[in-house]
């Protein structure tokens, strides 16, 4: 039986060492190359030009929320809304995670932020009919020319 499309999408995970999804390892791979050195990848070194194909499954994310901390993904490529059968680019973690998962969502997000350190996630959703996808997000550090640090990640899923 379908089940009806929830307002809040679930997933549940584990944390694995690096990517095995070649889209990912493709993006881990940019990432390093053009943060050059850097912590965190400066939002000016990334050039969407020279990574075309993964854009798809691409995603930003940025801290936003003046009383509450939550982060907004600035845009997320069409693969990542197909996938999540819903609208990502715009929303708030918390609007797409609601209070179960969305506070675990931003605990990963800061951590990665704070820490500078790539984040790597294989799993499956949970709810909307969506549980027989295994997916892999790759979270990568990024630094707008503000200062602040978001999430440059990658979502692919394991057909």
């Amino acid at each position: 039986m379908l089940q009806k499309k929830s307002e809040f999408l679930g997933y549940s995970n584990e944390e694995v060492a690096a990517p095995e999804h070649p889209n990912n390892q493709a993006l881990a791979a940019y990432w390093d190359k053009q943060r050059a050195g850097a912590p965190a990848l400066p939002r000016a070194a990334l050039e969407p030009l020279d990574i075309p194909r993964l854009l798809p499954g691409i995603f930003l994310a940025e801290p936003c929320g003046e009383n509450t901390h939550d982060y907004r993904f600035r845009l997320a490529g069409s693969l990542v809304e197909e996938r999540m059968r819903r609208k990502v680019t715009g929303k708030t973690l918390t609007e797409l995670f609601g209070d179960n998962f969305g506070p675990q969502t931003i605990a990963i997000y800061d951590r990665i932020t704070t820490t500078c350190t790539p984040r790597v996630l294989q799993g499956h959703y949970e709810g909307d009919n969506l549980e027989h996808i295994r997916f892999e997000v790759l979270h990568l550090p990024l630094e707008f020319a503000n200062g602040t640090r978001g999430i440059l990640g990658g979502q692919f899923a394991f057909d």
